[in-house]
Parts: structure tokens; sequence; C-alpha cells
């Protein structure tokens, strides 16, 4: 992997990892006391480490937090890992914008391209995060003392996350394993070739099953940091993904019982404090991003993007597959607003409408001009799903039936244990997957594993951005990204 950052080209490897990532990100801008500390030489940072000095490493996994959260600033549609996973839930079939503006072009299929900024965004956002964990995984010895070890076994879950996006953003899901995907990065900064989606796939196991053995023990400060519960989420998320039905019931088994299902389903999903959430990032005044965050462009509440105009909207027929007695039914507007209205109280009273569907799901508090709602990567309501799908998978129908009521009940006090069996129990699950889940950045990646496709001509009422209302094939090639022109250039190891 030849990175396209100039800061890359004339340092040493380990320099350059210290010196970009805390240029990339302070390391105070987590609510953690992370002290500022740079190696200069690989060899100075292994002696510290090895002796158990942890101050240095506790900085730099902060500072791939920090990044995670806050992305890019060169835009105000690359805020993280929560951009993407907006800009993912706007391709698929569930989720609408109503005009052409920031994320538009994810609406619209338009910045799949060589050389579109949002196509840059994506791969330079993940192989930064896989650059500076390998920073830390290629510094620690093995036998190094067990709290320098932690961090090391938390950088490979940074790298398999990481992958596990790219893998899935730049080939199909369903792809053989033998055909080539995107090139894998050890640290080097040596263009590589392109890697097959096993070899890759292989390398996210590997990294996520060495973490969560490294982690068990591991006890976590505060939900921002990974633990052996994030850490078997993501295994879960693979194991479902690539149909490894035990193994993905085994995990989703550990990470739904982090925490407990919250009965209040109109807290606005702002706060890591949420009973459901196994782990997200706080954002405070002075970590907000501002207008450049995901509650700008998702909180109706906000005098943000999406409270002036471009709404986000939930596809009317989902939203009509909803039960009345069904709690979830309220995170979308059941009737267009007039100017003025304030939908929450003691927040912004519009200057412009809120439209039927709109989603009301993901909202800021206090309300105007302040965007410090944290941010949620997992909650364990979605292994509840997940759980029930890979036993549904499995034939365990009386198993899944009960998984998925002890969620609905929470949210439905009026849900029936279903007696479905079979594809049709299948059916309800992934019908329920993308109620819940919505807005959470699974319903495109679901869309892909599931061999369905785009269609937006499907009789829906909500407001569809002008040349989105698109038809493509589960298979097409508009259903991935190409790799971007300036890696392409850069990496004389490409056959293209």
């Amino acid at each position: 992997m030849k990175y396209n950052i100039s800061l890359y080209i004339h340092l040493s490897k380990y320099f350059v990892f210290i010196f970009s990532i805390t240029l990339l990100v302070s390391c105070a801008d987590l609510d953690q006391d992370f002290a500022e500390e740079r190696y200069h030489t690989a060899s100075h940072a292994t002696a510290i480490s090895d002796a158990g000095g942890t101050q240095g490493l506790t900085a730099l996994d902060g500072a791939i937090l920090s990044y995670l959260r806050d992305g890019e600033t060169g835009g105000d549609d690359e805020f993280g890992l929560k951009a993407v996973e907006l800009g993912m839930d706007l391709r698929s079939n569930d989720m609408d914008i109503s005009r052409n503006t920031w994320f538009g072009a994810y609406s619209n299929y338009e910045n799949i391209g060589l050389t579109y900024n949002d196509n840059d965004f994506i791969w330079e956002f993940f192989y930064k995060v896989i650059n500076n964990a390998n920073g830390i995984i290629n510094t620690i010895s093995d036998d190094a003392p067990e709290e320098v070890l932690v961090f090391k076994y938390k950088s490979h879950t940074y790298r398999a996350i990481a992958y596990f996006y790219l893998v899935r953003i730049y080939q199909h899901t369903r792809a053989n394993d033998s055909e080539e995907a995107i090139p894998i990065d050890f640290g080097d900064f040596v263009g590589q070739p392109k890697s097959t989606v096993g070899e890759v796939k292989k390398l996210i196991l590997d990294d996520l099953t060495l973490a969560y053995n490294g982690l068990e023990n591991y006890s976590r400060s505060s939900k921002e940091e990974i633990d052996a519960s994030v850490v078997a989420a993501y295994l879960a998320r693979y194991h479902l993904t690539y149909e490894n039905w035990s193994e993905a019931e085994k995990f989703a088994d550990i990470a739904m019982n982090v925490g407990s299902i919250s009965s209040d389903v109109l807290h606005g999903f702002d706060e890591l404090s949420l009973s459901e959430v196994i782990w997200g990032a706080v954002v405070t005044p002075a970590t907000s991003t501002v207008y450049n965050s995901f509650f700008s462009h998702i909180s109706q509440i906000n005098d943000g993007y999406s409270g002036w105009n471009h709404f986000k909207t939930v596809n009317s027929n989902l939203y009509d597959m909803i039960p009345a007695t069904d709690k979830r039914l309220a995170w979308f507007a059941d009737q267009e607003y007039p100017p003025g209205t304030i939908l929450v109280p003691g927040t912004w009273g519009h200057y412009n409408i809120t439209p039927k569907y709109t989603s009301l799901k993901f909202i800021a508090q206090p309300g105007p001009g302040e965007f410090i709602g944290d941010y949620i990567y997992l909650r364990n309501t979605e292994f509840y799903l997940t759980k029930a799908e890979a036993l549904a998978k499995q034939g365990k129908d009386g198993e899944a039936q009960q998984v998925l009521f002890d969620l609905n009940t929470v949210r439905d006090p009026s849900y029936v244990k279903s007696t479905k069996t079979g594809q049709d129990l299948i059916d309800e699950i992934l019908l329920y997957r993308r109620i819940e889940l919505w807005g959470d950045g699974v319903a495109s990646f679901d869309m892909a594993r599931n061999g369905i496709g785009l269609n937006r001509k499907d009789g829906r009422l909500n407001l569809v951005m002008p040349g989105a209302d698109l038809v493509i094939p589960p298979l097409d090639d508009k259903m991935i990204y190409q790799i971007p022109q300036r890696e392409v250039d850069a990496n004389s190891n490409f056959d293209e």
C-alpha cells in the first residue's frame, strides 16, 4: 500500500507514524488524560514499551479513537466513521435524502468513480487507521508486559475493522475468495499488489481472533475503549456476513448481553450512557465538529443540514410495515409539520417544514446550534437480531423466535412471539433488522450479503432526491467503489 501523503515519503517509518497521528488529531481531544509522548526511533519506542511504559501508547491509542470520531476536515461530509456509515445507508433501499447536497452523491451513486472526493475520503480514512494501527502493532513485541500488549490487541481490532469496511465497499460481499480485492498494508509503506478477497478475510479474522483472546480479561474504563465485547460484536458481524452461522450465534450472544435494552426509544441515540451502547465516542462542546458532524446531517431538531432542508427520510414502504403499537414508529415524522413547529420541547422551532417520514430517531440535545451528541458505533440490539438470524439459518427456529421476542417485546408491548419457520422466519428477522437498525450504518451491507439490489422505483411516497430513483441489480459494479485514481497512479504494483 503506497500511501499518498507526502509526510510518509521522507521520514523514517516509525517517526512518521507518531508525527502524522499527533498532527491528524490532538490526543487531548478525548475526555481521557492522554499525555503527549513522542518516540523518535522504533528502538526507543520498543524499549519503553517492553519496560512497561504505557503513557505514549495510551496517547496514540486515543489519537486513533479521535480520528475514528472526527475523520478529515476537508468537507462537511468527512466526519469519521459515522460519515461513512451515513453515506452507506444513503446507498440503501431504506434511507433517502431530499436534495442533492452533502451526501447526495452517495444516494445517486455518483461518487463511486476513480476521481471523486468521497471515494478518496473513504480510502484515505480507513488506510490511515490501518497505517496508524500498524505503527503500534509493529512496535510492541509479542513478549511485552500484558499492560502493553493490550494496546497491540486494540490495534489489531482497529486494523480489522478498517479492512472489514474496505473489502465490502471495494468488492462484492459475495465475491469468490480467489477474486482480487484491495492491497494489504503491514506497515512498510511500500505499494502492494491487490490481495484476494480470501486473503483479506483471513487477515480480518486473524486480527479479531487475536484481539478477542488477548482482551478477554481486560476491563476498560469507558465505552470509548475497545474491549472483548467490541471485538465480539465485530466477530459476529464478520461471521454473519460470511455465513458462518454457529460462530455468528456464539459471538452475537456475547455482544447482545452487554448492558440491557432500553424501553425508551425517544432519547435521540446521542448518549454513550445509554444502556444499549457497546462502543462509541463522547462528543463535548470542545470536540464537536459542529456542522461537519453526524447530528448536523441527521438531527431534525438542530439548525444543521437536516433541519434546514436536507431531510433524511425512511422509505415509506418500510414505515408502513412498522406495527402501530411499535414504539419505533415514532422514529419518523407521522405527518408534515409546518415551519415553526417545535418537535422536541425546549428545542428549535423550525423555519422550514419537516416532511412526513423524516428521521426523528437521532436528535442531539440540547438544540439549536449545538451538535454535542455522542457517536454510537455499536448497540446490543443489533446482536439480538444477528443471533436470531444465525439461529434461524441453522434451522433452530424456536430459539430464533425467542430471541426476536426478547427484543421486540421491549419495543412493542403488543408483539406476539412469531410462529413462522424457515425462510418466512428469516424474512421477519430481516424486516426487524431494517426497522431497528435504520440509520445505524448496516442497511447497504445487509443488502450486499443477502444479494439484494437497489430499487427506488418501488412506489415509495417519501422524498427522493432527483436522479436517485434508481434500480440497480445486486452484483452490478455500481454497487461497489472503484479504487481511487490517486492510489492506482501511486502504486506500480496495480495492473490497471
